[in-house]
């Protein structure tokens, strides 16, 4: 391997010092998706396993992939964009591979990095890597996290369920759900039941932890967080919201913090509806930073009513969800996706039918008019997310499939 690429491989100050743990190759397509919590998590919170990290493509988006800052130290690492060659650019350009060359570069790493197992981010990236599948003498798991396994294997005329058949199917040795219904999806999809394991990866429940207190209030404010795309359900929650004026109701403002393509349709929106002076439209806020966590600690409900976008796009289950639970908000969302397996219905929070207008907004009625529900799904949702879905403990079952496979 050429020195330029070598000193790539592992950050300074690791160059002569081994883990004795056994290592976990993280792969993704683009070196911003570790960005994103819910993979930058489960690489952070490793205890048993030692990750290393590849990637094929650099982006220098701002807020491209996540909004959580991540900058690979001290992992070593394999950055494929740099040092890169016409041939290694027109099979990626051309049929969506890997070059031979860069075959070998990663099959090389993997070797001086001694890694025991391959962990691979969204299904549809893994199939840019399906020829390693292949080549691998230790094995390999994919983690499916919405879209991948629900919208695209439909598309092209259902080519995409056929690329996860050829890519990603065959050859991974463990395929991860995050819930029962993706893996339904999963299942529709081609992959074999034998392979698909439930798991959800979990959330930093602890950085989002309050101590709440449910105060009775002229005002109650309510707060969303979810990029501006058209599962969030932004749309559906804003004619909710007019039905409300309509009974009269307007002892509510809503925040909203997230930034994506649909920002502009729905500030005109909440302008035609008449909402823009109750609705704050507040931009993308950086994952677990200090103005992420006062909006959660200064919020009374938190809404967040996911819907199937028209291509078919679904969530898995959305980590703002979660967030909220930890920090002890009562929840409004949707049966929808893995939303209902750590939502209980009036127990942990409140649940409508997708595009359910009347439902939505009998929910936010109730709990706007009602200090008491709100302290009591509040407490029942947070203690529900600490004990079942913090990230600690689901990396301890994490770690534990990765220890069953590499011995299997």
């Amino acid at each position: 391997m050429a020195q330029a690429h070598r000193d790539q491989l592992v950050v300074e100050g690791h160059k002569n010092r081994r883990s004795t743990r056994p290592r976990v190759a993280h792969f993704v397509r683009k070196d911003t998706q570790f960005r994103a919590s819910f993979i930058q998590n489960q690489v952070q919170a490793h205890v048993r396993y030692q990750p290393v990290l590849l990637w094929r493509a650099q982006v220098s988006k701002p807020l491209d992939g996540g909004y959580g800052q991540f900058d690979g130290a001290p992992y070593p690492r394999l950055d494929l964009s740099q040092g890169q060659r016409w041939l290694d650019r027109a099979w990626f350009a051309g049929p969506g591979m890997l070059s031979p060359r860069q075959q070998r570069m990663i099959l090389e790493f993997l070797r001086e990095q001694r890694v025991a197992l391959c962990h691979f981010h969204y299904g549809t990236d893994c199939g840019l890597y399906y020829p390693l599948l292949r080549k691998l003498k230790i094995p390999s798991v994919v983690s499916f996290y919405g879209y991948d396994c629900s919208s695209f294997p439909g598309r092209y005329f259902g080519y995409g369920a056929a690329f996860l058949q050829r890519r990603v199917f065959r050859d991974a040795s463990a395929v991860f759900a995050m819930s029962p219904d993706m893996k339904k999806d999963l299942l529709n999809a081609g992959c074999p039941e034998e392979k698909v394991i439930v798991h959800y990866y979990g959330t930093d429940c602890r950085r989002f932890f309050v101590d709440r207190q449910f105060p009775e209030k002229e005002e109650v404010t309510l707060l969303m967080v979810a990029s501006l795309e058209p599962q969030k359900g932004h749309e559906f929650l804003f004619r909710s919201l007019l039905g409300l004026k309509k009974d009269g109701i307007h002892n509510w403002k809503l925040r909203l913090v997230g930034a994506g393509r649909l920002e502009e349709d729905l500030k005109a929106l909440a302008a035609r509806s008449g909402l823009s002076g109750q609705i704050a439209f507040l931009g993308a806020l950086k994952y677990g930073g200090e103005e992420l966590i006062r909006e959660y600690k200064q919020a009374d409900i938190f809404v967040h009513p996911s819907v199937t976008a028209g291509n078919g796009d679904k969530e898995g289950i959305p980590g703002t969800v979660v967030e909220a639970m930890a920090a002890g908000l009562p929840v409004i969302s949707t049966y929808h996706a893995g939303i209902p397996y750590i939502i209980e219905q009036g127990r942990t929070g409140l649940l409508a039918g997708e595009w359910d207008i009347e439902c939505l907004r009998a929910h936010l009625s109730r709990l706007i008019a009602a200090p008491g529900l709100r302290a009591q799904l509040g407490t029942a949702g947070q203690a529900y997310a600490l004990k079942h879905l913090d990230l600690q403990e689901k990396e301890k079952e994490l770690e534990a499939i990765y220890s069953q496979i590499c011995a299997g």
